[in-house]
């Protein structure tokens, strides 16, 4: 797996997808087989019982969700929760785990 992360707006669909892939390798839902796994963020807004076990080795691409306003509302502070567990999950089962900057690419493991 290759988990890849970083703000909205960052650039990080357009970094996986200099990884030699195109926008026909993209999926938005699960289950799938395709390469690239985009918007995991709206995944456990959906499913709030997702899990690392639910997510296939693939790239997998997720907004940071942890790192502006805490959300006054319970709901919307339990989503960031459980994203964010989520992706320590993935993070420590990934080969490799990148964050994405202003369209650069750096390296976290």
């Amino acid at each position: 797996m290759h988990l890849i992360i970083g703000g909205k707006g960052q650039g990080k669909l357009r970094y996986a997808l200099s990884l030699g892939f195109t926008q026909e390798d993209v999926a938005r839902s699960l289950p799938t087989n395709k390469p690239i796994l985009y918007g995991l963020q709206t995944l456990t807004r959906e499913d709030p019982a997702l899990t690392a076990a639910d997510i296939p080795d693939c790239i997998v691409i997720c907004d940071e969700l942890g790192c502006g306003v805490v959300p006054m509302g319970y709901e919307d502070r339990a989503w960031r929760e459980r994203t964010g567990r989520l992706l320590c999950d993935l993070a420590a089962k990934a080969a490799r785990v990148d964050r994405v900057f202003c369209g650069i690419p750096m390296r976290l493991k």
